[in-house]
């Protein structure tokens, strides 16, 4: 599911402009979503939350997650 909404995110607005950016951006944003799918698992959450994580991953992208992250990280450790 993240892949193919970061395909459609990233054509819709044409950030990137070559297929093998556009295929990068998917991959990338489908093994966010593996990783943070088996975390939910790890915790007992259901499948439901796996396909929401994975929607959310696509819809948002990796850049805007690396972005989230870093100022996460920052904020916790001056």
């Amino acid at each position: 599911m993240a892949f193919f909404m970061a395909v459609v995110r990233v054509i819709y607005d044409k950030e990137e402009t070559s297929a093998v950016r556009i295929l990068m951006e998917a991959f990338i944003c489908g093994s966010l979503t593996v990783s943070a799918g088996s975390a939910f698992a790890a915790m007992g959450y259901g499948q439901n939350w796996y396909l929401f994580c994975g929607g959310m991953i696509g819809m948002l992208g990796s850049q805007t997650l690396r972005a989230f992250a870093k100022k996460f990280i920052n904020k916790k450790i001056p």
